[in-house]
């Protein structure tokens, strides 16, 4: 959850991933996925960057909890691509086997 302020002064939380899109026209309005709006203090860079806080340390925190280890900077949003590794791999719905190859994410070095 992140902590917002809205224009009347009113502070509460949202979860970033309920947030469908973020404008500023000129005040910063979020869209949420229920087709709520929020006029909020912050602007629209502040925002952006404590969405990309949360989610850094989500990932952080996943990755320790998968037995993994982690580092968090001071500020979450200088953490490094190099500090977790990224898997995606391909499925295959219907056919082939119940397992799938490790695909590197593109732009991957092969750390």
């Amino acid at each position: 959850m992140i902590a917002v302020t809205c224009r009347n002064g009113e502070h509460f939380s949202i979860d970033p991933v309920h947030i469908e899109r973020v404008e500023t026209d000129p005040d910063t309005v979020i869209h949420l996925v229920d087709r709520t709006k929020y006029v909020v203090d912050q602007g629209f860079d502040e925002l952006l960057r404590t969405i990309q806080d949360h989610r850094a340390s989500v990932l952080v925190l996943q990755k320790r909890l998968a037995g993994g280890t982690a580092e968090i900077a001071d500020h979450a949003s200088t953490v490094r691509n190099s500090s977790l590794r990224l898997e995606r791999r391909q499925y295959s719905r219907d056919d082939g086997p119940d397992y799938s190859p490790v695909v590197p994410p593109a732009g991957a070095d092969g750390d």
